[in-house]
């Protein structure tokens, strides 16, 4: 529902890595390449590690929540951020 609700409000702007790009270039292969953070572990942590190095560091890790269903996979999903991921940033 995220990148239709952007279009229609008119907010594609929010996510593109150059403000020159037509809004057509924005699609949902480019918002997981470009802006959100999902993979495995290992992928997870190097793509918030360049994220780190590229901003100078940050002091907070905010997660976008949604009630996901079944909630087991809400619950793996932040266990495995805690446990694998947040361990391989110092």
């Amino acid at each position: 529902y995220f990148l239709p609700l952007l279009r229609k409000i008119k907010m594609l702007d929010l996510v593109k890595v150059d403000p020159t790009m037509p809004d057509a270039a924005v699609s949902l292969e480019y918002l997981l390449d470009h802006i959100w953070v999902v993979g495995d572990p290992e992928s997870v942590a190097e793509k918030l590690g360049r994220l780190e190095r590229d901003v100078g560091g940050f002091g907070t890790l905010l997660v976008i929540a949604h009630e996901w269903q079944p909630r087991a996979a809400w619950e793996r999903s932040m266990t495995l951020l805690a446990r694998a991921v947040l361990p391989r940033l110092g």
